[in-house]
């Protein structure tokens, strides 16, 4: 029975490994206890230091708190800040890497080769919405991003995970993601109960063609949308 219960568990890892790809999430814990931080302000000013906190709002990350080499503290509200960033501990670094997915198969490189594994990035957006209401979202396909930007939507729910003999060997994948297009900081929500039906006409939409073509009589599913931003990435990079 243990045998066969192994067999199963390496059978499923196996099948989590080949679907999404995009990074981790780090949680405002990992930002405090990461090695080192900077902003980029809006005007170019960049502060390098350590998290000292970081706020959030709704699941959404509104401001964070830079204490410099220097023991000062930085307040900044996410409108102020261009770019942030946090480099994690190591074991961030290893969780990425066994994410590898589809991505690693699909280019026949590692998957430190393809994505910049050094920081978590955070990057300024507009919510969803008519408002302009600004956020710090984090950029989940760092490296292929060229085209379009995948961020982690906070409100995101997942889909199941598989428990094998009382054990969680598969965690679910979020049933949502952020988007925006290079050149816009507007974000559209994306969800799985609507990928395949309006993916391609709401943001593969640069170069049909090509794109298109590449799929030609393949089901587009949700669990294979990090290989098709990064696909899109590839073949389209100089139509954004």
């Amino acid at each position: 029975m243990k045998n066969l219960i192994s067999f199963i568990v390496c059978i499923f890892l196996s099948t989590a490994i080949y679907a999404q790809s995009f990074l981790p999430a780090l949680s405002v814990q990992g930002m405090v206890s990461s090695k080192e931080a900077y902003v980029i302000l809006n005007d170019g000013t960049k502060i390098t230091g350590k998290v000292s906190t970081a706020s959030l709002t709704n699941n959404i990350l509104k401001s964070v708190t830079i204490k410099d080499i220097d023991g000062t503290k930085h307040k900044f509200k996410a409108d102020q800040i261009k770019e942030f960033a946090v480099k994690p501990k190591d074991l961030f670094k290893l969780e990425q890497s066994a994410n590898a997915g589809s991505i690693k198969e699909l280019s026949g490189r590692n998957f430190d080769d393809i994505v910049d594994q050094e920081y978590a990035y955070y990057e300024q957006a507009i919510l969803p919405g008519k408002k302009n209401k600004f956020a710090l979202m984090q950029l989940l396909n760092p490296g292929f991003d060229h085209v379009i930007k995948v961020y982690k939507d906070p409100n995101a729910k997942q889909t199941g995970g598989l428990d094998v003999g009382g054990i969680k060997v598969t965690g679910g994948i979020d049933k949502s993601y952020l988007v925006t297009n290079v050149g816009s900081n507007r974000a559209i929500l994306i969800e799985k109960k609507k990928y395949e039906k309006e993916a391609r006409k709401v943001i593969f939409d640069k170069c049909p063609d090509i794109f298109n073509k590449y799929y030609e009589g393949d089901k587009f599913k949700w669990k294979d949308f990090a290989e098709h931003v990064y696909v899109y990435d590839q073949l389209c990079v100089d139509e954004k």
